[in-house]
């Protein structure tokens, strides 16, 4: 995945790449908000969609700026905020693993 710095930074661009995604409104209604989530807390993202794979790629958090560096409260809240979200549709199946050093957040939506 490419990072975009700028469009880490901006959770409007982030917004509008997802409302793009051709994706169904249910989606991309659960996108906002954990997109949001991760926003509020402080750590610099990117999202890639590809038909139902999504992949957001935790970078760092604020304000360090160093890639795999993160607040373990913040790292937390946006983990609690996708378990919860797979818990409530079961069509969302979710993997974390790490791409150099970071950690990425797999989603993959059954049954589109």
């Amino acid at each position: 995945m490419k990072i975009d710095i700028e469009q880490c930074r901006e959770n409007d661009k982030i917004k509008d790449l997802i409302s793009k995604s051709g994706l169904p409104i249910k989606y991309i209604k659960i996108l906002n908000r954990i997109s949001d989530t991760i926003y509020i807390n402080s750590i610099n993202y990117n999202v890639s969609i590809d038909k139902n794979i999504i992949k957001l790629l935790l970078i760092s958090s604020k304000p360090e700026n160093k890639n795999g560096v993160y607040n373990t409260i913040s790292l937390t809240n946006i983990l609690y905020r996708i378990k919860e979200l797979e818990l409530n549709n079961n069509e969302l199946k979710t993997i974390c693993k790490t791409n150099n050093n970071m950690l990425e957040v797999q989603m993959e939506l059954q049954n589109l």
